[in-house]
């Protein structure tokens, strides 16, 4: 994109990772969060105009933060941020977000998730699809349940977007933040690329699939010798296993969610135990049995 537009606009572009000067430039993003600055003197009306046919025009006020939001943004993606705007420790934890395509009406988000959280709660922005939500732990609550998959579904019905989420631990002011959160950042990533179709993401969901993906080429031929013709004939089987697995080893929760009946999802548990002498009915056999899924899918990648 940068190539075709600075053919263009030559000296008059500038690309950046966060926007500014807007007295000078008229900015853009992509679909890929990229930011395109273009002189104002340098841009017809018809230029504007066929720019925002395939780029979001970025307007001052989108990007602006209160002091707090920019106490966070600097600690979490730029440089270390000024003293603290905080009197005493508080728990809180990082709730990260991504959606499918940029949000520009992110004031409203706010107010639609104010129904969450305590009012204090803070949005930080890391660009136009993805940030973090700081939610502050309730001083006169313990800890509580947010309904999450209301949050998706008021964002589905509300905004026309999908938005992920990944529910990070709770922690407090003193602790290396910085270092939690990109951790955690790493752990979203990871989990999202492994479970496409999932909205909501915690620690317990990454893990599986940070401890396989560095297995070796030997230790992944030993694992599929164990699943014998499995792996090329009855993939389907593998796969009724791992949503098994996903839901507690409850079969009438499994057989809803792959639309079959509960006795051929039933025969289809037994079959894997008599072939691999895997025990998937207690946690010690599904756990091995999840973990050489993921290793197989992985290495299948």
């Amino acid at each position: 994109m940068y190539n075709q537009l600075k053919k263009i606009f030559n000296d008059a572009l500038i690309q950046t990772s966060s926007p500014y000067n807007f007295s000078h430039y008229l900015w853009f993003t992509s679909s890929a969060n990229e930011y395109f600055g273009i002189e104002k003197e340098a841009l017809s009306t018809k230029d504007i105009l066929l720019l925002e046919t395939f780029l979001q025009k970025v307007e001052e006020h989108q990007l602006s933060r209160s002091e707090k939001e920019q106490w966070w943004y600097e600690l979490l993606f730029g440089r270390a941020p000024q003293k603290t705007p905080y009197t005493y420790p508080r728990s809180f934890r990082f709730i990260h977000f991504e959606f499918s395509e940029p949000l520009l009406n992110k004031e409203e988000w706010r107010e639609a998730l104010v129904a969450f959280f305590d009012s204090d709660m803070e949005i930080v922005w890391k660009n136009f699809t993805s940030g973090v939500i700081v939610d502050f732990l309730s001083e006169v609550k313990e800890e509580e349940t947010v309904p999450l998959h209301d949050i998706i579904d008021i964002t589905a019905s509300d905004f026309y977007t999908n938005v992920k989420l990944y529910i990070g631990a709770y922690t407090n002011l003193e602790e290396k933040l910085a270092d939690i959160f990109h951790w955690e950042q790493n752990c979203f990533e990871r989990s999202v690329k492994a479970r496409k179709q999932a909205n909501i993401h915690t620690f317990q969901h990454a893990l599986p699939f940070m401890l396989t993906e560095n297995i070796d080429a030997q230790q992944t031929s030993y694992i599929k010798n164990m699943f014998g013709t499995m792996l090329d004939d009855e993939k389907e089987l593998l796969q009724s296993v791992k949503v098994y697995i996903e839901n507690n080893m409850n079969v009438s929760l499994t057989a809803k969610k792959l639309f079959m009946h509960r006795n051929s999802l039933q025969y289809r548990i037994d079959k894997f135990i008599e072939r691999t002498d895997i025990d998937i009915k207690n946690f010690q056999g599904a756990m091995a049995a999840y973990l050489a899924i993921i290793i197989m899918e992985s290495n299948a990648m």
